[in-house]
């Protein structure tokens, strides 16, 4: 697969993601799950097409997202608009 066809892939799977926020720490397990497949693909490949940084943030992030309702909203919003940059 090339570094063009992994970044498609992590894009794809960030939607999906952004499409799944936890609302209860019960539920972040399973999304922390499939945060941890985007960033090993990402650790993989990341010096090939160079990663926003916020996207880091926010796989990291679900847990302060879910007490933190304000941060969440801007940090979702700034994933958005980096993923439409990015891709």
């Amino acid at each position: 697969m090339s570094a063009i066809d992994e970044k498609n892939l992590v894009l794809a799977c960030l939607r999906r993601l952004l499409e799944s926020e936890p609302a209860s720490v019960e539920q972040a397990s399973g999304w922390y799950q499939r945060a941890e497949f985007i960033k090993d693909v990402l650790r993989s490949i990341s010096y090939e097409i160079g990663v926003p940084h916020v996207i880091w943030h926010y796989l990291d992030d679900a847990d302060i997202r879910i007490r933190d309702p304000r941060y969440a909203e801007a940090q979702v919003l700034a994933v958005r608009q980096s993923i439409d940059e990015w891709a």
